[in-house]
Order: C-alpha cells, then structure tokens, then sequence
C-alpha cells in the first residue's frame, strides 16, 4: 500500500489494530463555536485538514490515543464528506505534506495555525491534544491489551480544536474525557469518538 492509501476507509481498522483500540474515550462536552462561525468563518474555507494530536500527558502511550483520536475523526469525516462545504484531506497526505516540510508530528502540532495551513495547502485546520492518559492494571497487562485488545481501559482526557488559516483564530473546540472503559474493536472506537467529533462538525451544509 502506498502512502497516500494507508489511511484509506477500508484499510483505516487496520491501522488500528496493534493496541490503538483499546483506548477508551467518550463523555464529550458540548462544542464551542465562534459566534461569527456562518458569517465570517465558514465561506472561506474550502480545504480542511486534520493535523497530529500531540501528548501533552506524562505517558508515551498517549500518543497512540492521540493517533487513534485522529484516525477516528478522519474516518468518520471522509465517510459523510458529501455533508460538508469543505473538502476532508487524506490524513496521509497531510503527513506527506509534514515530513517533506522536514517537521516531526510534535513540531507540526506545535505550529501556528496560519504557517501549518500554508505547509498543508488548507483553509482550517484541526489540531487537537492528549492531556492526560493513566493506565490501568499492571504493565503486562497493558503489553497484552496492545496486541490483543484486552485491557482494564484507560483515563483519557483530549481536545481537539479548529483554526482558521487566515488569522488563526480558534473557531470550535470540543473536548473528549473518559475514565475507564475498553473499546473492543475499530468500529467502537469509531462510533464513540468519531461520530460524536463528525455531529457537530461545524462545515456542514444547510438543509
């Protein structure tokens, strides 16, 4: 598979296999949008990307709960991509476009929002952060969960946010906090992240 194919509807539950599903997160509070989202915002995007959340938290498992927060949100965008005003870029793409900019994911995030607009060629952009990720249960187990899908779950508290290229403001934001649990599959992951980001995605078209 090449690259701008790994993150593909089909292959995305791939993707996730080694360990990423069993990262529990739901819970998500009511989103903020700007007030002058549909006036100012929303007709001049026509290009939107989703950068690499990075993990703010203290452990390095974090950021596959970042990667999988992304994947989920991606999938579920380019699933219903004709409900929106803006094109969804292939997360693949916008890594090609990252590393040929000789950026690390951690330096991507990192970025103001205008100058990662301008590297990945879009309008707006979603960044977002893994703030805390405590595990549960004792180390082998969390290497079993990793392999096989079988874990006490995780707390995890992350937020993902969208700027605009022109003048970087923050025009939505939407934070996702869950203590324990256990996503048994992709689909799971999907449906509780995924689909909760992507319903109050605030691109969408009206009526």
């Amino acid at each position: 598979m090449n690259a701008l194919g790994a993150y593909s509807n089909k292959a995305w539950p791939t993707t996730l296999s080694l360990g990423l599903v069993t990262i529990a997160l739901a819970g998500c509070a009511h989103p903020f949008v700007a007030a002058n989202f549909d006036s100012t915002y929303a007709p001049r995007v026509h290009a939107f990307a989703i950068a690499p959340i990075a993990n703010l938290s203290t452990e390095p498992e974090g950021a596959h709960a970042g990667q999988a927060i992304r994947e989920a949100i991606y999938y579920e965008l380019s699933e219903h991509r004709d409900r929106y005003t803006t094109t969804i870029q292939d997360i693949a793409q916008s890594d090609l476009l990252i590393h040929r900019a000789g950026l690390t994911d951690s330096a991507a995030a990192a970025l103001p929002a205008p100058e990662l607009c301008r590297i990945l060629g879009v309008d707006a952009v979603m960044r977002g952060s893994v703030t805390k990720f405590k595990k549960h249960g004792a180390a082998g187990q969390i290497v079993t969960a990793a392999l096989f899908g079988f874990a006490k779950g995780s707390d995890v508290k992350a937020d993902v946010a969208i700027y605009d290229g022109g003048d970087g403001q923050l025009i939505y934001q939407h934070n996702i906090e869950k203590a324990g649990g256990l996503f048994s599959s992709p689909d799971a992951l999907r449906n509780d992240v995924g689909k909760t980001v992507a319903k109050n995605f605030p691109y969408k078209k009206k009526g």
